[in-house]
């Protein structure tokens, strides 16, 4: 064999040996999709812990659809370490489980991986906010603006942004407005045989109210996920046109899952249905994030709407709705940051 050809053997040799295993096995091909698709079946359904515990994590204790997720993520992670994605994965999965210690351990070691990472950076200093660390949370932004200063700096306002949305106190007073307006009415998940759960009667409750005292406005009802054939959107429009509004008043907005998804499609419907104000309603207990959410969706839009907050109270009083939990914290500033782009399941899942 000649020289030249010894030296491409010799290099492919190297490129091979500096390439992961998963590139080069099909069964760690086969294995990694089997547990990414185990993972977002989880996060979206559930499913039965125990068999997924003996079928697929043979050897390993799980305790719940959450932890089925992450130690899908972790498993993945393990065979193939080149994809950080999935340590991102890792960490959301520990997010939901209100794991924040782990969960930071995990952004710091994708930045051990990758110093240049953004991301990781930005949900180190979201995690100081969120437990109120301050000096935690301008070391976290000192090194963000190292990486992009003026990304880092919407960042920093959107954090300052929902610390204000969160300390205001909860409206239940229905709103007359002038000029062009909007109600968006937040869907909340139906029972199994697709009929409406208490808190969604409430919502609907307000929402006719609001559109009684605002007889111009349209009204747009949010939620997507079917049960028994119908949707959110479907029950509430069905619901608000029994009890007399004009069919031509409304809009439905069915294809979201989440809230993340309904306040998304809300700004890109706004965009297209202009508004000058957007009367928000959902239980004081979902308002907080909700308009968090959008309030940062319509500033990527570009849109200029006002929000006017009108909750329907699932609390024992207005004082009692006023009073937020860490817990409420958390979940806040996870769907702002799925919200400002950030996805949880990176590739699979805003």
């Amino acid at each position: 064999m000649n020289r030249p050809v010894l030296a491409a053997a010799a290099a492919l040799l190297v490129l091979s040996a500096a390439l992961p295993a998963s590139a080069f096995d099909p069964q760690n091909a086969e294995r990694i999709k089997t547990l990414v698709d185990t993972g977002m079946q989880y996060y979206w359904s559930g499913g039965d812990v125990k068999k997924a515990e003996a079928e697929i994590f043979k050897g390993i204790t799980l305790h719940g659809r959450y932890d089925v997720v992450e130690q899908s993520f972790t498993e993945a992670s393990k065979l193939a370490p080149e994809q950080l994605n999935f340590r991102f994965a890792v960490a959301s999965s520990q997010i939901l489980q209100k794991k924040v210690s782990e969960a930071r351990a995990t952004y710091q070691d994708i930045l051990a991986k990758d110093q240049t990472s953004f991301e990781a950076q930005a949900w180190l200093e979201a995690l100081a906010r969120i437990g109120n660390d301050e000096t935690g949370a301008a070391l976290a932004h000192q090194a963000l603006a190292g990486l992009d200063r003026e990304r880092a700096e919407a960042y920093r306002q959107r954090f300052v942004r929902a610390e204000q949305i969160i300390a205001e106190k909860p409206n239940a007073d229905v709103p007359v407005l002038t000029g062009k307006v909007m109600i968006v009415a937040l869907g909340y998940a139906l029972a199994k045989d697709g009929t409406m759960e208490k808190p969604l009667l409430d919502r609907l409750d307000v929402t006719l109210k609001a559109a009684q005292a605002n007889p111009a406005a349209r009204i747009m009802v949010t939620g997507g996920q079917p049960q028994a054939g119908v949707t959110e959107g479907d029950v509430m429009t069905r619901w608000l046109v029994d009890k007399g509004v004009d069919r031509d008043r409304i809009l439905i907005e069915d294809k979201s899952k989440d809230t993340v998804g309904n306040v998304l499609n809300v700004a890109n419907l706004l965009k297209r249905h202009t508004a000058d104000s957007v009367i928000l309603v959902t239980s004081s207990s979902h308002m907080r994030r909700a308009r968090t959410l959008l309030d940062d969706a319509l500033k990527q839009y570009a849109i200029g709407a006002n929000i006017v907050p009108v909750v329907a109270l699932d609390a024992p009083s207005l004082e009692d709705a006023a009073k937020i939990s860490a817990d409420e914290r958390l979940v806040i500033f996870r769907d702002l940051m799925r919200v400002s782009g950030l996805w949880a399941y990176p590739g699979l899942q805003q």
